[in-house]
């Protein structure tokens, strides 16, 4: 989510302490700075690009790593707040972080929350990164202060909002399936969420992939591409390089494409999640000689034109 959601997330949790909606509230600050620390992993693009978004949403969105966060938390509040108990503090600040990773794993992107034991990211692609409903809950939630009722009618519109969102996406699915070429036991759909009422898809069939749009209230399908399969034997000499593994590691959601030229062969593999008009996001590039031997390899998150060699 984005840090403003974050950061009012926190304050929900902060105002429930029942000390006032305060600066003199640290148990407030403390959920506050929790809630918005693990984003704080972003220092990682001082060492490229490349480092930040391996590592973005593992350590700093694991349980272990929201234990380390709210503990610093508590030691950086306790100077300003020496009536406060530390650890009142870091719980109140764990609260906070835990909230984060909970909203992350809304998204597309995920959170790997049980880092180290999986780098898997949890993600239920429900919600947009921003999405003005769930901030107006939050809100809400701030208003409630710590009245018992409204707190309740505030949860009941954050569980209701959760349930409309995945009942449009069960929709999306519907008009999928009727839209859509006849489904083999092979075919995989995954829908992601882009607009309040549209869905991109992406369809996995034995031979192509179908990447488009859905809109479910208004039941139409549009198909932006149609991507080929590569062949058994380059993908897995994609998937086996060192570039190939991150980008596995770094998407749920790939394709990989391959051409000969020459005696080359130029492969690039695509993370389908986050489309800019007519391209997608993140891509890497790799060439191979004919005995499928890497000869380049290069990431290019953001743009195509951004390349980091590996």
């Amino acid at each position: 989510m984005d840090p403003i959601t974050h950061a009012i997330a926190g304050l929900v949790i902060g105002s429930k302490t029942g000390a006032g909606f305060t600066m003199a509230n640290g148990l407030m600050i403390a959920s506050t700075l929790g809630a918005v620390a693990p984003d704080f992993d972003i220092v990682a693009r001082c060492w490229g690009d490349y480092v930040y978004l391996k590592q973005h949403r593992t350590f700093s969105h694991s349980l272990p790593g929201l234990a380390v966060l709210s503990l610093l938390a508590g030691a950086v509040l306790l100077p300003f707040y020496p009536d406060i108990n530390y650890w009142h503090m870091v719980f109140w600040a764990f609260l906070g972080a835990l909230s984060h990773s909970f909203l992350d794993s809304f998204n597309s992107y995920g959170v790997s929350l049980l880092w180290p034991f999986t780098r898997k990211k949890l993600s239920l692609s429900l919600l947009l990164i921003f999405d003005p409903f769930l901030l107006t809950i939050l809100l809400f939630f701030i208003f409630a202060g710590t009245n018992l009722s409204a707190n309740l009618w505030a949860a009941g519109l954050f569980t209701a909002y959760l349930g409309l969102r995945q009942l449009m996406r069960l929709g999306a699915y519907r008009v999928l399936e009727k839209e859509l070429p006849k489904e083999s036991p092979s075919t995989k759909l995954t829908v992601l969420p882009v607009g309040f009422a549209v869905w991109d898809f992406i369809a996995s069939f034995p031979e192509e992939k179908l990447i488009g749009t859905v809109d479910c209230l208004k039941r139409k399908v549009r198909i932006l591409a149609s991507l080929e399969n590569v062949k058994k034997h380059l993908g897995q000499a994609v998937t086996n390089s060192v570039l190939g593994r991150y980008f596995l590691e770094f998407t749920p959601h790939y394709h990989i494409s391959c051409e000969q030229v020459e005696d080359k062969y130029v492969a690039r593999m695509m993370d389908l999640r986050y489309r800019v008009k007519d391209r997608f996001m993140h891509n890497a590039t790799l060439v191979m000689d004919a005995d499928l031997q890497v000869e380049e390899a290069c990431f290019q998150p953001f743009r195509p034109t951004k390349k980091i060699y590996v």
